[in-house]
């Protein structure tokens, strides 16, 4: 069974977690500084062959050193959850498996190496990452023993060098996201994890401002944050400003492509957004994207029209999107449907929509959209709150 990925903010701290710390004293060697630097760029750029090659290169330089090893571990995660859409679960197992290799040869290096800033911080980095896979498989106490073991090492990097500002990206997703934890474990997390959200709100952008490679993770982070949060921090406008400038750098990424759309539809640029989806959709046709985005792009552009009054155009998109199928089921196609539910229920059509859900519900639950639906089942999902967010997430 495919295992549950995490949110895309959880995503794309790990990019951050596969760089040098910055471009200070550093136990990071100016030829492994450039290797590290090619593979994140690729990785951008959804390049994974370029980045495999990259931290295969920086790997050989120095096998003792931790740097490539949680290279190789994003690169796996990254493309599991935009390269196959999450769909090929052995990248989650070789996931699992690279990151203990991580936490190994960073503990080796730092016997030898006592106090180095930079192998604390991928130290962090790896306890960090294996501790939010846990969490999104809801096993608790993984993700504390794991979170705690990430907390110790990153402070004691910042401790060691109070210039590594890009350590404190991973100390401020961590404080923020303890408010994400269910309530039950959130009250165990404050007492272990000691986060807070607004402090980590703010050691964020410490990253976004100050960090050397950090930079372009820790706005992706705040795009999210400014788009999504429900605790006084959203900002639309801003997270749209952030996500053109990225998308700048990288114009031939899907999956910043997406999340411009993304971003566009949030700040309610309905008419910008339509027209980028439509973009997005005529470079998956053309082959410039993966064709495995189809049934994403169907599920962007429905979510656009239905929130721009136009509910049967939405509605077929979402068929659309819904019929699509690759080698595995995909995800995008299975929310497509349970959009669709959605829709008919606005329109009243409430037999239709029992009968989208129902499909929904019969498929194996990968990525947890029964939770989401059930409450449909139940009674139509109407009102203010549809179509909201484009994620199901």
């Amino acid at each position: 069974m495919i295992e549950y990925t995490p949110p895309v903010r959880q995503l794309i701290l790990l990019l951050l977690l596969a760089s040098p710390a910055s471009a200070r004293r550093t136990s990071v060697t100016p030829e492994m500084d450039k290797l590290l630097l090619e593979g994140l760029d690729a990785v951008y750029r959804m390049d994974f062959d370029a980045a495999d090659a990259a931290a295969a290169k920086a790997l050989a330089l120095d096998p003792s050193y931790p740097h490539p090893y949680l290279g190789q571990a994003t690169i796996d995660l990254v493309r599991f959850s935009y390269g196959t859409e999450q769909s090929d679960a052995s990248l989650i197992k070789s996931f699992d498996a690279k990151v203990a290799r991580t936490i190994e040869v960073s503990e080796a290096w730092l016997k030898a190496h006592p106090g180095d800033p930079d192998g604390l911080f991928v130290l962090g980095a790896a306890h960090g990452s294996a501790g939010r896979m846990a969490i999104v498989r809801r096993q608790w106490l993984s993700a504390f023993r794991h979170g705690r073991a990430a907390m110790k090492s990153v402070r004691a990097s910042l401790k060691a060098d109070p210039e590594l500002y890009d350590a404190y990206l991973g100390l401020g997703m961590f404080d923020y996201s303890v408010d994400t934890i269910p309530k039950f474990a959130g009250w165990l997390a404050k007492i272990m994890l000691g986060g807070d959200r607004v402090r980590g709100l703010q050691e964020i952008k410490i990253a976004a401002e100050k960090g050397r490679y950090a930079k372009t993770t820790a706005k992706l982070i705040l795009v999210e944050i400014f788009t999504e949060d429900l605790f006084g921090a959203s900002n639309p406008p801003e997270a749209l400003r952030l996500m053109r400038e990225i998308f700048a750098q990288y114009p031939d990424s899907a999956m910043l492509h997406s999340a411009l759309v993304v971003a566009l539809y949030e700040d309610g640029k309905m008419e910008e957004a339509l027209k980028e989806a439509k973009e997005y959709q005529d470079r998956v046709e053309a082959g410039r994207y993966l064709p495995l985005n189809k049934a994403k792009c169907h599920a962007l552009m429905g979510t656009i029209l239905w929130a721009s009054g136009d509910r049967m155009r939405a509605l077929e998109e979402f068929r659309a999107g819904a019929e699509v199928r690759a080698a595995l089921k995909d995800r995008w196609a299975i929310w497509s449907r349970a959009r669709a539910g959605q829709v008919l229920d606005a329109l009243g059509r409430r037999a239709e929509a029992v009968e989208a859900y129902r499909a929904v519900y019969a498929e194996p639950d990968h990525w947890d959209f029964r939770a989401l639906i059930k409450p449909c089942l139940r009674n139509p999902c109407v009102g203010e709150m549809y179509p909201g967010h484009f994620s199901p997430y």
